[in-house]
């Protein structure tokens, strides 16, 4: 009988109702034969998360009683500890990447993020504090007996990660995706020095750290996300929603990056032309307010719904009025700080059924949406623009089909989980020194 290996994922919050991916992600990794995955997470999220995962999960974060007892751990391992914080952090360079970057910087070049007077004393600090939660963490991670540790974002999650990792003496792996890459990255240069691989999710954010680090990518691959459209349509096939008007669907967190302002602006456009429509946000967050006032300046309570009162719907509810629609809005944009979208996962449910989508260019979209071919595209924040791509599909069934049915086998071509799934169990088998390299 073979011995499953032990994975230990660490994730802040599980699951979160806007991450969907990572709960299907670990689904998948969870059937395959050779791994036994633990789930450590910090916060409940209010997420969907599958039967076979509920068991899985354990949340835990320190208490008074851990910082006291790893105060106590320090005392009597300070010269090892020592030696590893100095080992990590010897001649590195702590790296936030931003859209600032992108236009200064060269390739095969990094940066030191602290150059200013005062910043340096605040970076030591921080490291020395994300190096004590790491060995109070590794602590708790060492009950489950991992062989793997696995961390979602290349940002403080990944650090603790890292630090637990040599500080337990056992490989790990990071998964890495869009904000937490070019907004709250942290450590960059040392994980990609130590860790076994960086996963990461969209071509965007890949090219990216591959012009960032020069000859110090080895160790970075790219593996998109994906989702099981049979599974994903069949779960609401006895599920019906049929709004009263043609509807325009746009899912997502009410942030600026969504660009969700732009889609009211371009409803108040279809309005004076007197389109037949309604438009539905599934989402939640900071801007919900300020949305629902810009909503009720432009007259449009009728034309424009926010589902959910600020607090979301469920992936299922989500997915029935996927099933309603005719056409998906995705107006994200790129923000001043550099976040920005990779491949969404709105667009692989658009196109699980057969949904036309209107886009922006931004981050990673244009991965799966190719104007005229899987979708159409236009200018970020241009709400005019958005409003005439959004008449030419309400106004053409014919355009809708196509564009429809050549995303749904744009999904099945390039964003099958279960094909996309082998390439991340493949690394985490080299990981785990069951393949060789």
């Amino acid at each position: 009988m073979e011995v499953k290996k032990r994975i230990l994922v660490f994730i802040p919050e599980f699951p979160v109702l806007t991450e969907t991916f990572i709960e299907r992600e670990l689904e998948k990794l969870n059937e395959y034969e050779g791994i036994d995955l633990v789930i450590f997470s910090l916060k409940k999220g209010r997420g969907d998360i599958s039967d076979s995962l509920k068991k899985k999960v354990v949340y835990d974060r320190l208490s008074f009683g851990d910082i006291f007892a790893t105060i106590l751990y320090f005392f009597l391992h300070f010269s090892e500890l020592r030696k590893i914080f100095r080992e990590l952090k010897k001649n590195s360079y702590s790296v936030k990447i931003s859209s600032y970057d992108k236009d200064k910087e060269s390739e095969n070049t990094y940066s030191e993020s602290v150059n200013r007077k005062g910043k340096k004393s605040d970076e030591k600090f921080s490291n020395f504090y994300i190096f004590f939660k790491s060995v109070a963490y590794s602590r708790k991670f060492s009950k489950y007996k991992p062989q793997f540790l696995f961390a979602h974002f290349l940002s403080e999650s990944s650090s603790i990660v890292m630090y637990s990792s040599k500080i337990l003496g056992i490989p790990y792996g990071i998964s890495a995706h869009a904000k937490d890459i070019f907004v709250t990255s942290s450590d960059v240069k040392e994980k990609i020095q130590t860790a076994n691989f960086i996963a990461v999710c969209n071509e965007n954010a890949y090219e990216y750290l591959l012009k960032k680090f020069g000859n110090l990518n080895q160790n970075i691959y790219l593996i998109h996300h994906g989702v099981d459209v049979n599974k994903i349509v069949k779960s609401v096939e006895n599920k019906d929603y049929k709004p009263i008007k043609p509807l325009i669907l746009s899912v997502g967190r009410l942030v600026e990056k969504k660009g969700f302002r732009y889609l009211i602006d371009a409803a108040k456009v279809l309005k004076n032309r007197e389109i037949d429509f309604l438009v539905e946000i599934i989402g939640f967050g900071p801007l919900y307010e300020d949305l629902l006032i810009q909503i009720r300046e432009n007259s449009l309570e009728n034309e424009v719904k926010i589902l959910g009162d600020n607090k979301g719907l469920s992936n299922e509810e989500t997915l029935v009025h996927f099933k309603g629609s005719s056409v998906f809005a995705f107006p994200s944009i790129e923000t001043e700080e550099g976040d920005v979208d990779g491949v969404a996962n709105v667009l692989l449910e658009a196109g699980a059924f057969k949904i036309p989508v209107v886009a922006t260019d931004a981050g990673s979209t244009k991965e799966i949406i190719i104007d005229g071919e899987t979708g159409l595209l236009f200018p970020p924040k241009e709400s005019v623009a958005l409003a005439d791509k959004l008449e030419i599909l309400l106004s053409d069934e014919k355009l809708r089909e196509k564009l429809g049915e050549n995303l749904f086998n744009k999904v099945k071509e390039k964003f099958d989980i279960n094909k996309n799934i082998v390439l991340l169990e493949n690394r985490l088998n080299v990981g785990l020194g069951l393949e060789k390299k």
